[in-house]
């Protein structure tokens, strides 16, 4: 993301050093896109705009018919019943019916349909209107306490709420019974009250309509959530379900420089009614497809994922290649069809590396989607935005920004969708690690001096606070913007270096791969991080993670 609150075009002017050859750039706070030549002999500095120029591096109808499905052969294991489930009213789909979410996964990952039973399961029927501004939808879904500790309430997000739009619902019920929600935090949270405590393995269904205006500038969080130069993207836009952790439910405000959606693993199936004509991207696969009197539906099973994404546009062009058992498509408009291009090819590279590296991607579809958000990229669970600006030559952004972006938005489909995280409170965990697997990614892609340059603009990040040691391990809002990307972008990928140091090429390799399989579609932390390396590498790494990680 962006250093500075970029969700006004023209607020203000910023300096920005230059740090490395024209290729300081990419998706977020410390994605620095990077040239594989030698540093330039001087280092200008340019007064630049903060919405529109390349030097900056910025830190990613109703219902119709029911949809038929097929019988149920994978289940996910029991848990204690509640007697008063209601059955799905939204979609014709049982509670535990994960057949369609099969073809989602590639052979080899399909085991996790049944290896995450209390899994919230989403059912959405959204309509979008016909100049792509709005939308109506309703929602049903499943939710089981996992819990130690029985629940009095359910805490949703509203996030359109907090970017710029709004986001009203209404007719909540629970088990079929009324309750009347209670908005908190500027309307960005629902407290929805049971009528019963939810004891620990008991479930209930959640019913509710809702309403999403969709702002036209602005679009907060780096105009994630916006319909803008006629491509529509929704992040976060639905009635989320918050997670509850051992701090209870999180329901905070984020800070404006860092991500918003802390999320985990659930199974969505949504059913998107929109113009006909109109390209949709989402996460998922499409499972169903219709159009009728010039409306299309289209039915999309996304699961096990952390959130539901999806952008559209009438103008969109698209290509795909195919990694192993992945198809990857990427999404621009027809002007900029071969920046989308390049971004394909940047993101097969990495993929193939990453699937030897981590272990590999476990969905059968990656999507890129050029669209006009002011981060140079962003992550979703099984897509990825970035700069439409990075596409365009006449924006002048040297060709490592679009390199950059797009293989640190891939990286994030490890650590950050797959592996899990608290976003606002441990970013590092997965923003730090994706820019290390960047790192990688030029290693293999182009050779030492390829890592030598990245490196480079990394230690350059770290440069504008002095290289000041300060924790990489500390929540978002202790960061300013300044600090934030220095520390968790800059600093934070070295550490993985001076990590790889003290355990050996071959412990820390493993530690990668052991880390990432054992935290498929779980939340970890920064304890769970350092227990995997200690394990792995049979030595204490207390001192290691004080110097760098640990707030004081």
């Amino acid at each position: 993301m962006p250093l500075f609150d970029m969700q006004k075009r023209s607020v203000y002017f910023v300096v920005v050093l230059l740090l490395l050859v024209p290729g300081l750039g990419a998706c977020r706070p410390g994605e620095e896109a990077v040239s594989t030549r030698a540093p330039a002999a001087a280092v200008p500095t340019t007064t630049v705009s903060p919405a529109a120029t390349p030097t900056e591096a910025a830190a990613t109808a109703t219902a119709t018919e029911a949809v038929p499905v097929p019988q149920a052969t994978i289940t996910p294991s029991p848990l204690p019943a509640t007697d008063t489930i209601p059955a799905p009213a939204v979609l014709d789909v049982a509670w535990e019916n994960r057949e369609l979410f099969a073809p989602g996964l590639i052979p080899s990952q399909q085991a996790a349909l049944a290896s995450l039973p209390g899994a919230t399961v989403y059912h959405l029927d959204l309509s979008l209107s016909a100049d792509l501004t709005s939308l109506t939808g309703e929602q049903e879904l499943l939710y089981t306490n996992r819990e130690e500790v029985t629940l009095d309430e359910i805490y949703f997000r509203l996030f359109p709420n907090l970017a710029g739009g709004e986001s009203t619902v209404s007719g909540v019920e629970v088990n079929g019974r009324a309750v009347t929600p209670v908005p908190e935090l500027q309307r960005s949270a629902l407290r929805v009250p049971l009528p019963a405590p939810l004891a620990p393995g008991e479930q209930v269904v959640i019913r509710l309509s809702f309403a999403v205006t969709v702002p036209v500038e602005g679009g907060g969080n780096y105009g994630t959530f916006i319909f803008d130069e006629g491509v529509l993207a929704l992040a976060h836009f639905y009635p989320m379900v918050a997670v509850y952790d051992d701090e209870g439910w999180n329901v905070e405000i984020a800070p404006q420089h860092g991500d918003v959606v802390y999320a985990d693993s659930s199974f969505y199936m949504v059913r998107v009614t929109a113009p006909a004509g109109v390209e949709l991207v989402a996460s998922g696969i499409a499972v169903a497809e219709e159009e009728v009197d010039g409306r299309q539906t289209v039915t999309y099973a996304a699961g096990p994922m952390r959130d539901f994404y999806l952008v559209a546009s009438e103008r969109f062009v698209s290509i795909s290649r195919q990694v192993g058992e992945t198809t990857i498509n990427s999404y621009t408009l027809p002007e900029y069809e071969s920046g989308a291009e390049v971004a394909l090819a940047h993101a097969v590279d990495a993929t193939e590396n990453f699937n030897e590296i981590f272990g590999v991607y476990p969905f059968t579809e990656m999507d890129l989607a050029s669209t006009p958000t002011l981060a140079l990229g962003v992550e979703y669970p099984g897509a990825m935005v970035l700069a439409v600006r990075l596409y365009d030559p006449a924006e002048g952004y040297p060709a490592t920004a679009l390199e950059a972006t797009t293989v640190h938005e891939v990286a994030h489909q490890w650590f950050y969708s797959t592996v899990g995280n608290d976003q606002i409170d441990e970013p590092w965990l997965d923003e730090a690690l994706a820019q290390y697997a960047t790192l990688l990614y030029f290693r293999a892609i182009h050779g030492e001096a390829g890592a030598d340059a990245f490196r480079r603009s990394l230690t350059g990040r770290w440069e504008r606070l002095e290289m000041a040691e300060i924790p990489i391990g500390m929540p978002v809002d202790a960061y300013d913007g300044a600090a934030y990307g220095a520390i968790v972008y800059g600093r934070g990928p070295l550490f993985f270096e001076a990590l790889e140091e003290r355990m050996g090429p071959a412990a820390f390799d493993d530690f990668l791969q052991t880390y990432y399989q054992r935290y498929m579609w779980e939340i970890a932390t920064t304890e769970d991080l350092r227990a995997v390396a200690e394990q792995v590498c049979a030595c204490d790494l207390g001192a290691l993670f004080e110097e760098w990680v640990y707030p004081e």
